[in-house]
C-alpha cells in the first residue's frame, strides 16, 4: 500500500506530532535549557503500537538515568586530563555496549543508551566540567518528559494494540509452517527453502513477547501463551526437518508402504483445518500406533519406526499450536499444552538459550570505543570549540549498528539522513522562522514537515531514515522561548556532526567491517562445538534449551550462509540437520542411564567419539567427514543393543542410535543393510 494513502500511517504520524509538540511546549514552559530534546525523545521513543511505545520508553528512561550518572563520576575528577577523559568516557561507552550486545534481547536498548547517554550529555559541557550535575539533571528531564509525553499520547489517543500486530505474526508463521509441511509430507524439492526463514521469524519473537507484557491490561495472558507457542514452534522446526530426512531414506530404499502414503496424505489435509478435529487426530494417532512394528537393529525398518514417531510429536505439536493460536486471537484462558508434562519450565526458551559470541562483542564494543577516543585526540589537537558534536555523532553511530557484521551502510544512511536534517533545518531557522511570532504558528509551519517525515517511521523499510531525520532535525532547529540565529554556530554545528559520522564510517570500514562469510563460519563452529559439548556429557543436556539454541544459531546463520560465495565450502553445511544429530546424542545420552553397565560403558565411548569428530570439526572450521571407525563402532552398538530385551529404554536408545548412524553416514548407507543379530 502506498504509504500516502495509509490511514494508519498518518494516524501514527499525527499521535507522534502531537506528543512531539506537548513535549515542547512543557520544555518551553518549565523554562528547560534544552527543551527540543524533549522533541526529539518523542521520535525515538514512539512506535506504531502502545505495547512497543511503552517499553522503548521505560527503556530509555533507565538508560538516560545510567548514563547521566556515569558521566558525573566521570567527568569531575578528569576534567583538568582531557585524554584521560576522553578515554574514561569512550571506555564506559565499550562497557555498555558489552552489556547491550550481551543480552540479545529488548532490555539491550538500556545499555545501548547508557553507552552513549554519556557522549551526548559529556562531550558538550567539557568546558564547564563545574555544572555537569545540573547538566545532566536537565538532560534527564528534557529525556523523560519526551517518554513520557510519547507513552501517555500513545496511550490516550487511539491506542493500538500489539494484539492485531500479534495475530497477524502468527498467523503468517503457522501459513508458513503449514506450506512447509505439505511440502515435507510431498517429498516436494523446495522444501528447504522456507526452513531457514522460519527460524528466523521465530529470533523475533522475543521482542514481541516483552512488549506484549506492556500492552493493554486487557490481554494480561497474551505473553505468557506466546511463551509457550514459542517454544513448540521451536521443536516443530526440527521434527519437521526430520520427518523429511526419514522420508528421502524411505524412498531411497523403495521402502514406503501406501498406508504410509496415505496416512501422510491424511495428515496434510488434517494439518490445514483451521481447527483441526480433535476426532480425527485421535484417528491419526491410532493409525500411527498400528503401523509401529516392534523395533528390530534393521537400520531401514528403525528408520521407518523413527518417522512414525516424528509424526506422532508432529501432530501433537501441531495441536498444541494451533490451540494457543487459537487461544491468543480469542482471548480465551490458557488451557493444559498436550507437549510436555511441565510446560511451563521444560519450554523456558529464553536468554539462556541465544547464541553470544564474546570475542566478538568485545571487539565490537573496544572498536567503537576506540573510534570515538581517536576522534576526541583529533579534537583536542585541533582546539574546534564544536568538536565535541562530532564526538557524539560518531559515539551513536558506531553504538547503534556496533552488532552488525558491516556497520557501515547503515551509518552511511545515518550520514545520508543528518545532511537532509541539516539542509532542511538550515532552510527553517533562516528562511521561515523568522516570521514566526508565536507557538500556534510555531506548529502550523513544522507541521508540513514532521508529518510526512512522520510516514517515513511507520513502515519497517524506511523507519530508520525518517528516525534520523526527525531526532537530527528536531536538534538542529534548536527552538526556545525566543528566535535566536547565528550562521556561524550553524555551520560549525552541522560541520562537526557530519565529521563525527563521516570519521566513525572511515574508521569502522578500517578496522571493524567483517565479511557475512567470516561471520558465518563463527556461528558454524559454534554450533559444532555445542555439539561436542552435548556427546561430551558437558552442560545442562536439556532437549529445549539445545534445541533453542540450535536454532538461534540457525536463524543468525541463515541470512549470513545465503550470502556466502558461490562454492564456498560453507555452502554444505547444514545446521538442522546438525540440530536433529545433537537431539539424538541427547536421547542416547538420556537412556544410557538406565542401561546395563557394559552397554553403558559402550554408549560412553560411542559418544566420546562423536564428540571428538565435532571438536575436530570445530577447530578446522570445515566440515570433515566421519571416520570409517565411527560407522564401525555405531553399527556395533546398534547390535549389541538389539540383542537387549525389549523395553522402553532400549527402544530409545535404538531410536538414538540409529538417527546418528543416518545422520552422519546417511549418504553411504548400503541398500537394505540388516545388522546381523537375532530380532527383538
Amino acid at each position: 500500500m502506498n504509504v500516502l494513502l495509509d490511514k494508519r500511517a498518518w494516524l501514527f504520524s499525527s499521535k507522534a506530532y502531537l506528543a512531539a509538540v506537548a513535549a515542547l511546549f512543557i520544555g518551553l514552559w518549565g523554562n528547560l535549557p534544552r527543551p527540543y530534546w524533549a522533541m526529539s525523545t518523542v521520535y525515538i521513543v514512539i512506535q506504531p503500537m502502545l505495547g512497543g511505545t511503552r517499553s522503548r520508553g521505560i527503556y530509555r528512561i533507565v538508560g538516560t538515568v545510567i548514563g547521566a550518572a556515569g558521566v558525573v563520576a566521570i567527568l569531575p575528577p578528569l576534567s583538568q586530563a582531557p585524554v584521560l577523559l576522553s578515554l574514561a568516557l569512550s571506555l564506559w561507552l565499550a562497557a555498555c555496549l558489552c552489556l547491550s550486545l550481551l543480552n540479545r534481547g529488548p532490555s539491550a536498548y538500556v545499555f545501548l543508551l547508557a553507552s552513549y547517554t554519556t557522549a551526548f550529555i559529556g562531550f558538550p559541557a567539557v568546558t564547564q566540567p563545574e555544572g555537569i550535575f545540573d547538566v545532566a539533571i536537565a538532560r534527564s528531564e528534557e529525556i523523560i518528559v519526551g517518554a513520557l509525553c510519547a507513552v501517555l499520547v500513545a496511550a490516550l489517543v487511539f491506542p493500538s494494540s500489539m494484539k492485531s500486530v500479534i495475530t497477524g505474526r502468527i498467523g503468517a508463521w503457522m501459513d508458513d509452517a503449514v506450506s512447509w509441511c505439505a511440502l515435507v509430507l510431498r517429498r516436494d524439492g523446495h522444501r528447504d527453502v522456507r526452513r531457514g526463514r522460519l527460524a528466523a521469524d521465530l529470533g523475533q519473537f522475543e521482542q514481541l513477547i516483552v512488549m506484549a507484557s506492556r500492552d493493554s491490561t486487557r490481554h494480561p495472558q497474551v505473553h505468557a501463551q506466546m511463551r509457550e507457542l514459542r517454544a513448540r514452534m521451536f521443536e516443530l522446526i526440527p521434527t519437521l526437518a526430520g520427518i523429511s530426512d526419514r522420508l528421502d531414506t524411505l524412498h531411497g530404499h523403495h521402502a514406503l508402504s501406501e498406508a504410509l502414503t496415505t496416512l501422510m496424505d491424511d495428515i496434510n489435509a488434517w494439518l490445514r483445518e483451521p481447527t483441526p478435529s480433535p476426532d480425527t487426530l485421535a484417528s491419526l494417532r491410532a493409525r500411527i500406533a498400528a503401523l509401529r512394528p516392534a523395533l528390530t537393529p534393521d537400520i531401514i525398518a528403525l528408520v521407518g519406526n523413527s518417522l512414525l514417531v516424528r509424526l506422532d510429536e508432529l501432530l501433537t505439536l501441531w495441536d498444541d499450536c494451533r490451540r494457543l493460536q487459537h487461544d491468543i486471537a480469542t482471548g480465551h484462558e490458557p488451557r493444559q499444552p498436550v507437549f510436555g508434562p511441565a510446560p511451563a519450565p521444560r519450554f523456558d526458551t529464553g536468554i539462556e538459550q541465544r547464541h553470544v559470541d564474546v570475542p566478538m562483542i568485545l571487539f565490537g564494543a573496544l572498536s567503537a570505543g576506540a573510534t570515538v577516543f581517536v576522534y576526541c585526540l583529533l579534537w583536542i589537537w585541533t582546539g574546534w570549540p564544536a568538536g565535541g558534536l562530532g564526538a557524539m555523532m560518531a559515539a551513536v553511530g558506531t553504538a547503534f549498528f556496533a552488532g552488525m557484521d558491516d556497520p557501515v551502510p547503515n551509518i552511511l544512511k545515518f550520514l545520508s539522513g543528518t545532511v537532509a536534517a541539516c539542509v532542511l533545518a538550515g532552510i527553517y531557522i533562516f528562511g521561515i522562522f523568522p516570521a514566526v511570532k508565536d507557538f500556534g504558528a510555531l506548529v502550523l509551519v513544522l507541521a508540513p514537515l514532521f508529518l510526512p517525515l512522520g510516514l517515513l517511521v511507520y513502515r519497517p523499510a524506511t523507519m530508520l531514515v525518517g528516525l534520523i531525520m526527525l531526532a537530527n532535525m528536531s536538534t538542529l532547529l534548536g527552538l526556545q522561548s525566543s528566535y535566536h540565529a547565528d550562521f556561524q554556530t550553524y555551520i560549525n554545528t552541522a560541520v562537526s556532526m557530519l565529521l563525527g559520522l563521516v570519521f566513525a564510517i572511515v574508521m569502522t570500514r578500517l578496522f571493524r567491517s567483517v565479511g557475512a562469510e567470516w561471520s558465518a563460519r563463527r556461528l558454524v563452529r559454534s554450533g559444532w562445538s555445542l555439539l561436542a559439548d552435548a556427546a561430551a556429557g558437558h552442560g545442562q543436556q536439556d532437549r529445549a534449551r539445545f534445541t533453542g539454541r540450535m536454532l538461534d544459531l540457525l536463524g543468525l546463520a541463515t541470512p549470513r550462509l545465503a550470502a556466502t560465495a558461490e562454492g564456498s565450502d560453507l555452502a554444505t553445511v547444514d545446521l538442522l540437520e546438525e540440530t536433529r544429530i545433537g537431539l539424538n546424542i541427547l536421547q542416547l545420552r538420556r537412556a544410557r542411564r538406565e542401561l546395563p553397565e557394559p552397554s553403558a560403558s559402550n554408549v560412553d565411548a560411542l559418544l566420546a567419539r562423536i564428540a571428538a569428530h565435532y571438536r575436530a570439526q570445530a577447530d578446522a572450521g570445515h566440515l570433515i567427514d566421519a571416520p570409517e571407525s565411527l560407522r564401525d563402532a555405531l553399527d556395533a552398538s546398534l547390535s549389541r543393543l538389539g540383542g537387549l530385551p525389549a523395553g522402553a529404554t532400549r527402544d530409545a536408545a535404538l531410536l538414538g542410535l540409529v538417527g546418528l548412524r543416518h545422520g552422519l553416514f546417511h549418504r553411504g548407507t548400503p541398500e537394505n543393510q540388516v545388522l546381523a543379530v537375532a530380532a527383538s
